[in-house]
This record gives structure tokens, C-alpha cells and sequence, in this order.
């Protein structure tokens, strides 16, 4: 135990306590925005989902530029300390902020900096390192990162705890967006203190070991920020990848069009679940941290278990069943929502918030690792990129779907509608082949002689 300890304690590098100390603040921001939409702004779970798909489209595009641009700069740690810079600029803006629409632009600019520091902190990590390190050094990040998560719900629930026995609630909300302001500022210091320079460097490589490294603690509602090396994002590549013959195999399409239609549901739940705890349920904000914290547990406890699940089951296997657990938990919801009243007892909401978040493991490490899988050893690195947007994209159609839904029929048929999403997902999921069935058919399918790829990267892939 002693010895396993000190060989992470080695893998983890000086700077990384920046890379902590920016999660830590973004951990406690996954909660506090959505409180500041009720609270301080008096809107709806509608409003809160436009506000997400505004986030989630910021990140998206900004997966899409700031790999590209790193590599013509030839550059990583600006990108870094400027995305932390960027990132106390608005959390201290957001606590000053007086309407809605402030608080969307500037909601849009936190997440399209955020990116700029995921798509190249993995970059950092790998460059000038032997790669049989490679999966080592991000899965460690990974793991640092989700540490900070659930340091920065911890400290922020009993930071408003403690601060709502002096200030009103909108106060005390503000407090911890100036203080993350501070604290990000502080992330930005100690990044440009701290990391260290690298030549940028790019190479071909297998991405299957990459794929497990990297699957493992990604974050729902507006977080797809790329923790990956596969940003070289080229849309006319991807077109052709789809609609080429000899592009992506049709296990493979129809793994990521069940992916966005996934997505999509688990957005759909996701979004407005922290309004719900407090239009519906009456809970103070402290309470919204705490369940928010048992969810972030369950994600880093089940990780290992997730991992070694895959192993003996498959990915295909956890996959679907990770999904069908959900579509019990939210049908569940829709369910109490439409014939219960008031909230339902701690102990049910705990329950529900652990296997939340134990859940996300098993689909999210067996949906990486599934892509990398089923794509062809060419376009391998592509799936994997697309594997991320379509995620973005689908928790934009989640935004802009359950505010509509919210406005039509409340909390029960916005969750009603992720049930039905999940259900059409496992439909589409079903059809998709196992990896070993698709590599057979794959080795059978006739070869032309003088085939040129279909799909060539106009650069190398990393």
C-alpha cells in the first residue's frame, strides 16, 4: 500500500496544484450557477436550460479552436494561465452582475476559456514523455482533477452554510462567486509560476489504453471539455468519415448516433435536477451541495469498479446496462414528480444522487473506451474527437429540449422525456455490434488493391 502510495505521489507533478486549485472552484461553480438562476435572477428551470445550451455551445466551440491554435503558436501555457485568468475575470464579474443576460455571456466566456486549459493541459502532461507513460500521466491528472471537484462542492457548501447564518441567501451565493474569482485568479498565478514549458510535439500511436485513461471522470451538465489529445478536429474529415464507404464502419455510426441521443436524455435530467431540489423540494442551498457531493463520490469511488467490470463483461455490456439503471432512476423521478408530494425522504434522495453519479462511471468509461474500439485503426483518434462533440451537441439539444418541456408540463415531463431518449438510445444501441464482431466483418469486407484512404488527416494525429 505504501509503495503504490509513493508511486502516485511521484506521478503527480508540482503544477498539478494549479490544475487542483481551478477544479476546486469549478467543482463549486457546477452548483452555484444554477442556484444564482433561481435565487438571485428568480428564473425557471427553462431559463437555466437555455443557459446551458449557451454553455455547452461556447465549449464546443472553443474544443474546436484552441488545439489548432496552441499547435500554430506552438504553445501550451499561455493557453493555461490565460483560460485560469479569463475564468477569475468572470467568476468576479458574475458577483457584481445584475441581470440574466449578464450572467449568460459571461456563463458562455467561463466555459469557452475552460477548454482552452482541458484541450491542452492532456497535451502538456504527454509531450516529451515515453509513451508507455502516457496513460499513467493522464489518468493521474483525471484524477486529480475530479479530487478538486468534490473539494471545491465540499468547500462551497460549507462555505454558503456558514455564510447564510449572516447574509441572505443571494449574498451569501455572490460570497462564493468573488471568492472563486479568487481563487481562480490564484490558479492562474501558481500556472504561470509552476508549469513547465514543452516543445510541442505530435506522433501517430494506438488510442485504445489512451481511450481507458481518458474516460474515466469527465463531468456531466455543461463540463464536455475535452480532457483528450484528439483535437485535431477537422469537419469536412468528419462528413467524409460518415458518408464515405470506406469512412467509419456502421457499428460505428450507429454507436456515436446513439451517444448524442444519450447525451441528449441524460441532459435533459441533468440540467434542471439542481431546481428541482430547490423550487420543488424546498431545500435550502446547502442541501443541493451535499447531494451534489454524494453524486461526485460515487463517480470517483466507481471508476475501479467501472474499469474492472469492463474487463470481465465488455464494454458493450456495461454500456447498455449502465443505461437501463438510469432509465429505472429517472422514470423513478417521473414518476414520484407526477403523484407525490413535497420532497421525498433523505434517504431516497441519497440513494438516488450515489447511484447518479456511480452510474456515470460505468457509461462514461465504457462509451470511450466502446468508440475506440469499434473505429477503425485510422480514423480511431476521429471517433474519439466526435465522440466528445456529439456530447456537447447533445447536452445543447438537452438545454434548449428540456426548458421546453419545463414550460409545457414541469419537472415531470422534462424527466418523462429523458426516459423516452434513453429507451430510443438502448433501441438504436442494440443494433451496434459487438467490437469483436466488427472486427471480423471488418477483416472479411473485399479490399480494393489501389484504394487510397478515404479519409486523410492533413496532418498528423498526436
Amino acid at each position: 500500500m505504501r509503495a503504490k502510495l509513493g508511486s502516485r505521489m511521484n506521478e503527480t507533478e508540482g503544477w498539478y496544484v494549479a490544475v487542483f486549485l481551478a477544479n476546486i472552484v469549478m467543482g463549486s461553480s457546477s452548483v452555484l450557477i444554477p442556484l444564482s438562476v433561481s435565487q438571485i435572477f428568480g428564473r425557471s428551470a427553462g431559463s437555466l436550460g437555455f443557459l446551458s445550451s449557451a454553455a455547452s455551445f461556447a465549449g464546443l466551440v472553443g474544443s474546436l479552436i484552441w488545439g489548432r491554435v496552441s499547435d500554430k503558436v506552438h504553445r501550451r501555457k499561455p493557453f493555461i494561465v490565460a483560460s485560469y485568468a479569463a475564468g477569475a475575470a468572470a467568476f468576479l464579474a458574475i458577483s457584481f452582475s445584475g441581470s440574466f443576460d449578464q450572467l449568460v455571456g459571461l456563463n458562455m466566456l467561463l466555459n469557452f476559456f475552460w477548454v482552452a486549459s482541458a484541450a491542452v493541459t492532456v497535451l502538456i502532461v504527454i509531450e516529451n514523455r515515453d509513451r508507455s507513460s502516457w496513460e499513467g500521466k493522464i489518468g493521474r491528472l483525471n484524477q486529480v482533477g475530479a479530487i478538486g471537484w468534490l473539494v471545491g462542492l465540499l468547500i462551497g457548501g460549507g462555505i454558503i452554510t456558514l455564510a447564510e447564518r449572516f447574509l441572505p441567501e443571494t449574498e451569501a451565493i455572490r460570497l462564493l462567486f468573488l471568492l472563486g474569482g479568487i481563487g481562480s485568479g490564484l490558479a492562474a498565478f501558481l500556472a504561470a509560476r509552476l508549469i513547465p514549458r514543452t516543445r510541442p510535439l505530435f506522433t501517430r500511436r494506438r488510442f485504445r489504453g489512451t481511450a481507458l485513461a481518458l474516460g474515466n471522470l469527465l463531468f456531466e451538465r455543461a463540463r464536455f471539455a475535452p480532457f483528450h489529445i484528439y483535437h485535431r478536429f477537422h469537419p469536412r474529415r468528419v462528413i467524409r468519415s460518415i458518408t464515405h464507404p470506406d469512412g467509419f464502419l456502421p457499428g460505428t455510426k450507429r454507436f456515436l448516433a446513439a451517444t448524442f441521443i444519450a447525451f441528449a436524455a441524460l441532459g435533459m435530467f441533468g440540467i434542471p435536477l439542481p431546481l428541482l431540489l430547490v423550487e420543488r423540494f424546498s431545500l435550502p442551498s446547502s442541501a443541493v451541495f451535499l447531494y451534489f457531493t454524494i453524486q461526485q463520490l460515487g463517480v470517483i469511488v466507481a471508476y475501479p469498479l467501472a474499469a474492472r467490470r469492463i474487463k470481465r463483461k465488455g464494454n458493450r455490456r456495461v454500456q447498455i446496462g449502465s443505461l437501463l439503471v438510469r432509465v429505472v432512476l429517472f422514470g423513478g423521478t417521473a414518476i414520484y414528480l407526477a403523484f407525490g408530494h413535497g420532497a421525498p425522504p433523505t434517504w431516497a434522495i441519497v440513494a438516488g444522487f450515489l447511484l447518479y453519479g456511480l452510474t456515470w462511471s460505468y457509461f462514461q468509461l465504457s462509451g470511450v473506451a466502446l468508440t475506440s474500439r469499434l473505429a477503425k485503426e485510422e480514423n480511431r483518434g476521429l471517433a474519439l474527437g466526435l465522440y466528445n462533440a456529439l456530447a456537447g451537441a447533445g447536452w445543447i439539444t438537452a438545454g434548449l429540449g428540456s426548458g421546453l418541456l419545463m414550460n409545457l408540463g414541469g419537472y415531470g415531463l422534462a424527466f418523462a422525456g429523458s426516459v423516452g431518449l434513453l429507451i430510443l438510445s438502448l433501441a438504436v444501441l442494440r443494433t451496434v455490434p459487438a467490437p469483436e464482431e466488427a472486427r471480423e466483418k471488418e477483416q472479411s469486407r473485399p479490399r480494393k488493391a489501389s484504394a487510397a484512404p478515404a479519409c486523410p488527416a492533413p496532418n498528423p494525429a498526436p
